[in-house]
């Protein structure tokens, strides 16, 4: 499946001063002795931030400067007063602009990575517990943009906004043709806390000029956490000397007991459930991804080959449809999830081994499976969830006695 425009398409097309300053930054950071891998801010060295906002401050006064009919030189003078004011009226700008460069950074140091995570799969997530320690997250790169074009991903991701996220899903205000794009990170979870932390920065955006919603979550992955206690990390908390401790370990291994449907269907936190099941499968041993190479720049090449305006403009629109990212597919294969029939479960009223006569969802889980020389290694096996119960053929051919 190709890759539409991402939120880095987005920013390349609207803010294209935030991508070249950030590769800078980035270009200056691979010179450095060590190198480091990702940031944590920017005020941790020298940077061009203070640019990048400085390109913002003109943009906005450029728009100030139209609207009033008051040339930029006329204003100039009055900078220092008029300055704060818009930055102000302006503060969700910059900050998302603030966020926009440093996941630039990052992913400028990671190489630009970038994983499609297929529909199927991307359901068969939604549908898995996070049924590990958290120490068990690794990213295939220190940071990665995971792309999700799945409308339960983008559900997921409005529901965070609770009724008015649920009422933007049911009245059509959401263009399910727009792409979630998210920025995962791996740092030192930093102030003496020991383990690490994962950051994720993600918007729902169709470029060139459509954003509708920004989410930023820091998790701690403290090496004795359960994942759903990540989830939770509540920084004010969190101390050296208070860690807290992972939920229902079970034999003090790193599979955690299953959780309770009122938890994991309606605690608000599927988005980010998804996000670490994206993660865990990249590392397991059924991850299956096809390295593909973005085709909008031969389009473009072959576009200008025309003297055909309309032919030019179709070759463009075309083009304009790719994000300009190589990536790698992630799950394109995998089907739906499968119905698989099964006994009736222990507390039903049936007798033992007759078959369920409802369909019921069995979630995914986790398995950290032992293997190797005298089974001294581990490897992380990725149980698909599936239905239980009877085809729907077998549904509608039973033969009913009416009475």
């Amino acid at each position: 499946m190709a890759l539409p425009p991402t939120y880095y398409d987005f920013i390349l097309k609207n803010r294209p001063y935030v991508v070249e300053l950030a590769a800078r930054d980035a270009q200056f950071l691979q010179t450095q002795e060590p190198t480091p891998v990702a940031i944590a801010s920017v005020d941790d060295y020298n940077s061009r931030f203070p640019e990048c906002f400085e390109k913002v401050d003109q943009g906005i006064l450029g728009q100030a400067s139209r609207a009033s009919g008051i040339s930029l030189d006329e204003i100039r003078p009055h900078l220092p007063q008029v300055l704060p004011e818009l930055r102000a009226q302006f503060a969700s700008l910059y900050a998302t602009v603030n966020h926009e460069y440093h996941c630039m950074v990052n992913f400028e140091l990671a190489n630009k990575k970038c994983f499609h995570f297929s529909d199927n799969l991307s359901t068969h997530l939604s549908n898995t517990e996070i049924n590990l320690k958290a120490r068990l997250v690794e990213l295939p790169f220190p940071t990665c943009l995971f792309v999700f074009t799945s409308a339960t991903v983008i559900n997921a991701m409005h529901n965070i906004r609770g009724a008015e996220g649920r009422r933007e899903m049911n009245t059509g205000d959401l263009d399910y043709a727009a792409p979630v794009s998210a920025f995962l990170t791996l740092l030192p979870a930093g102030g003496k806390l020991l383990g690490r932390k994962l950051v994720i920065v993600a918007w729902h955006a169709k470029p060139p000029a459509k954003s509708y919603l920004m989410l930023k979550r820091e998790l701690y992955l403290g090496d004795g956490w359960s994942l759903e206690q990540s989830l939770r990390t509540d920084w004010e908390k969190l101390t050296p000397d208070d860690l807290g401790c992972g939920i229902n370990i079970e034999g003090g291994g790193d599979i955690i007991e299953p959780m309770g449907d009122e938890t994991f269907y309606t605690d608000g936190l599927a988005f980010y459930r998804i996000m670490l099941n994206a993660a865990l499968y990249l590392a397991s041993d059924q991850a299956e991804l096809t390295t593909c190479t973005s085709p909008r720049a031969q389009i473009e090449i072959d576009a200008r080959q025309f003297a055909s305006v309309p032919k030019k403009k179709r070759m463009l629109k075309q083009a304009a449809e790719h994000s300009c990212l190589d990536y790698a597919e992630v799950g394109a294969s995998l089907g739906p999830i499968v119905i698989e029939p099964g006994t009736a479960a222990s507390n039903s009223s049936e007798s033992a081994g007759s078959k369920p006569q409802v369909r019921f969802m069995v979630r995914g889980h986790w398995r950290h499976q032992p293997h190797g020389p005298g089974a001294s290694q581990r490897r992380l096996i990725w149980i698909r969830p599936h239905y239980k119960g009877p085809d729907i053929a077998d549904l509608i051919n039973k033969p009913y006695l009416v009475k």
